[in-house]
This record gives C-alpha cells, structure tokens and sequence, in this order.
C-alpha cells in the first residue's frame, strides 16, 4: 500500500506542479479507504513544506454543507492543510495562469487562541480567538471535479488558497448560524446561504475537525486559522471580474480577483 500512496502523491503532486489535470485516483484505492487518501495529502504536504520552507498555519473543513456534498457526490466532510504560502488578504488578485480549474466560496474562518486538546464544545468556544469573514480559492488536479470523497481527500481537499476580510468578531457576539452570505460576481449575485447550512452551525464543522485531528493524533494548535465550509454553492472563479462575499451581522464582506494576465498579487 506505502507504493501505492507515493505513486498517486507523485501524481498529483506533478499535476500541481505542472499544471496538467489527471483521471481520478479513487480506482487506484480499495474502496472507502480514507486513511491512505489523507496519507497521500500528508506526503504532498510534507513535500511542499521541505521544498519551498512552508510552515502549517491553518486547516480548512469541506463538504460541510449539504447542498455542497450532493453537487459533489459525497456524504461526509474531509479536511486539508493550509501553508502559509495560501494566505492572502482582501482583495487580492491572483494569476489565471496559477490554477488549473478555478472556482471560489465564502464561508467563516475560525482563528485559535489556545492549542484545542479536547473537542468538548465549551473547550472548542474557549479556544477561539474570533471569527473572520472569507473566500476559499479552490482548484483540483483533475480532469473536472466529479470528485469522490478519495479524490477530494487525497487532492487536499482540493484547496488552494484563503483570503480574509478585515472584520474579526468574538465569538459569540453574533449567531453565527443566522449570517447570510451573498456571493456576487461583479454585481450579479451568484449564490447565497446562511450559516445553519454548514453542518446546522459552523461551530459544529469546527468540532468535527477538533475531533477528527485529536483522532489522527494532530491536534489544532494556537494561531491556526480554521475554514468551516462553504454557506452558499461553490462557484465557477471567472477572470478579470471581482467576486465579493457580503456578510450580515457586521462581518462585511471580502473580495479576490482573477487575472487573465500576469500583473497580479502573488
């Protein structure tokens, strides 16, 4: 099995690398074997980290909202890593030529005060450092994302970037499962959710990943920053247009653009 998971690392690794999309991996795998699609992740994540210098700073949740999980074909969230090299701020643009199929949502991000050794609601709230509106860039390795929880898993969860808003809230200042989000392009709205549709709160698709990294022995330190799941649809990213993400109950909102040339942010 360790041959088989280099191989499909390798893989889409080099998809990564080159730009050039792949046939799903979930064939290659016995099926429902989670444990070696995470383990795939690990070894990119460990590559990337020893290549490039890149530090750990967050984890990102999917598949949390229902809607999501039926376009997507699967039951269950996944998780992936974020590097530091994935972090950007509002506003940014970002190179067509960076992606292979780019689209985007908006969701809610989770910053830790405390290292989370347990994943007891009151332990999780205690942790928390505030709350930030944000858009998460997502690509995949594939030839399209008619993804099976494998694929996603084993592709990081197909994450590829975070950009943050300016507004940090306490948690509970606000309910978080009663903020609407309005996703537009330019000035055409293109989906919109609340946060009850992630996992019915997205405190609970925080306690989901407490759980599931204390289960795999990595448990969420202090300073990570957390994606809880997409509130409305994962969209198409289309280039040279802003897509920005208003938030209700004073979270405002948080932009990122696509450019078809190369005079972008990086």
């Amino acid at each position: 099995m360790s041959q088989i998971i280099q191989k499909i690392a390798d893989e889409l690794y080099a998809a990564r690398q080159d730009l050039t999309p792949i046939d799903h991996i979930r064939h290659q795998l016995p099926e429902g074997d989670l444990d070696a699609a995470y383990a795939i992740s690990e070894v990119n994540t460990k590559r990337r980290e020893e290549a490039f210098g890149l530090r750990r700073v967050g984890r990102k949740v999917g598949l949390t909202n229902p809607m999501v999980q039926k376009k997507a074909g699967v039951d269950q969230p996944d998780y992936g890593i974020v590097l530091d090299d994935m972090i950007f701020t509002n506003g940014v643009s970002r190179p067509r030529s960076a992606f292979i199929k780019p689209k985007i949502e908006a969701e809610l991000a989770f910053v830790l005060k405390h290292d989370l050794l347990s994943s007891e609601m009151e332990s999780i709230v205690a942790a928390i450092d505030y709350v930030v509106p944000a858009l998460e860039l997502v690509d995949c390795r594939y030839h399209n994302y008619a993804m099976s929880i494998l694929d996603t898993v084993a592709d990081n969860a197909a994450c590829e970037g975070i950009v943050t808003g300016t507004v940090q809230l306490p948690y509970g200042e606000v309910d978080l499962r009663d903020v609407v989000m309005v996703l537009y392009r330019g000035d055409e709205e293109v989906t919109r959710g609340i946060g009850s549709n992630v996992l019915k709160g997205p405190i609970n698709a925080i306690q989901w990943l407490a759980e599931t990294s204390l289960r795999v022995g990595k448990p969420l330190l202090a300073g990570e920053i957390l994606l809880s799941g997409s509130i409305g649809m994962i969209v198409d990213w289309d280039p040279d247009v802003p897509y920005t993400a208003k938030f209700s109950h004073g979270f405002g909102s948080v932009s990122a653009t696509l450019q078809s040339k190369d005079e972008c942010d990086v």
